[in-house]
C-alpha cells in the first residue's frame, strides 16, 4: 500500500522538486548565467535590477542562490546515499555473519561514532582537498553509523529465522540475503533515513563550505554565508538573506518530509 504522506508532506516533496528543477535550469544555463560576472554597483540593496541584490564584487546574489543549489543538492543526495549504502551493508553484514565479524564491525562503529563529527568531517575534507566529490565522500564516510545500527538488528532478527537457515543451507550467500531479505525488510526505515540525512547532509555541506572545504570554483549557500558574516554587522542583509532562506527552505522540506513518512509507515 502506498504511504499517505498528506498535504504537508507532498508539499514537502514539492517543494524539493521546486529546488531541483531551478537548479537544473541553473546547470543548464537557462537562468542565472551571469553570476560571476558584475551585473551592478558593490551592495546593491534588492531591486528589479538584481532581486535578492549584489554582493561586495557587484555579482548577482539571486544567480549565486540558485547555482549555490546545485552544490546543496548534489551533496545532499550523493552524501545521504552514501551514507545509507555503507551503513545499510555493513549493518546488514554485521547483523547476518556474527561472531567476530559482528563484534569487529559493532567495536568500530561504536569508536568511530565517539569522534565528535565535525573532526571526522574536516579531516576527511583535509585529506582529499577541496571540492564537491570531497563533501559527498565525507558526508558518506562520517554519518553511516545510525543506519549500521538499524541494518545491524534486522540482520541479527533474520539470522534467527527458518527460511534465513534454509536458504543458507541451499548455498545462498550473505549478500545474497542481504538484497533479498534484509533489504525489502529495511526498505522503509532505509528510505526514512534517506531523508533525514539528505536535510543533514545539506546542512553539513553548508558548514564545510564555510570552512572552505567544499567546491573552489562554484558558489554555495555556506560560502555565501561566511562572506556575509562582516557584511550584516554594517546593516548589510540581503547577502545573508540569500543564503540562508534557501538553505532553510530546503531544510524544512526535507525535515517534514522525512517526520511524514516515518508517521506513514510507522
Amino acid at each position: 500500500m502506498r504511504p499517505a504522506l498528506g498535504r504537508l508532506g507532498w508539499l514537502a516533496l514539492g517543494g524539493i522538486g521546486g529546488f531541483v528543477v531551478l537548479a537544473l535550469g541553473a546547470a543548464a544555463g537557462l537562468w542565472a548565467q551571469a553570476w560571476d560576472v558584475p551585473v551592478g554597483r558593490p551592495y546593491m540593496s534588492p531591486g528589479t535590477g538584481a532581486w535578492l541584490g549584489t554582493d561586495a564584487l557587484g555579482y548577482d546574489l539571486w544567480a549565486q542562490a540558485l547555482q549555490g543549489a546545485r552544490v546543496s543538492l548534489v551533496a545532499g543526495g550523493g552524501g545521504a546515499l552514501g551514507a545509507v549504502s555503507v551503513g545499510g551493508v555493513l549493518g546488514a553484514w554485521a547483523g547476518l555473519r556474527g561472531g567476530w565479524t559482528d563484534r569487529l564491525l559493532s567495536g568500530a562503529t561504536d569508536a568511530f561514532a565517539a569522534v565528535p563529527p565535525v573532526v571526522a568531517l574536516l579531516a576527511v575534507a583535509l585529506a582529499l582537498g577541496p571540492g564537491v566529490a570531497t563533501v559527498v565522500l565525507a558526508i558518506a564516510a562520517t554519518q553511516w553509523t545510525g543506519v549500521f545500527r538499524a541494518a545491524r538488528a534486522e540482520g541479527q532478527r533474520l539470522r534467527a529465522a527458518d527460511y534465513y537457515r534454509a536458504a543458507q543451507a541451499m548455498g545462498a550467500g550473505t549478500f545474497h540475503q542481504i538484497g533479498w531479505h534484509v533489504v525489502p525488510a529495511l526498505r522503509p526505515v532505509l528510505l526514512s533515513a534517506l531523508v533525514v540525512l539528505f536535510a543533514h547532509a545539506v546542512k553539513v555541506e553548508a558548514l564545510l563550505a564555510y570552512l572552505g572545504a567544499s567546491a573552489p570554483e562554484l558558489p554555495s549557500w555556506g560560502k555565501l554565508l561566511a562572506r556575509s558574516g562582516s557584511e550584516l554587522a554594517r546593516g548589510v542583509w540581503w547577502p545573508t538573506l540569500a543564503a540562508s532562506a534557501p538553505l532553510a527552505l530546503l531544510v524544512l522540506c526535507a525535515q517534514v518530509l522525512a517526520d511524514r513518512w516515518r508517521r506513514s509507515v510507522g
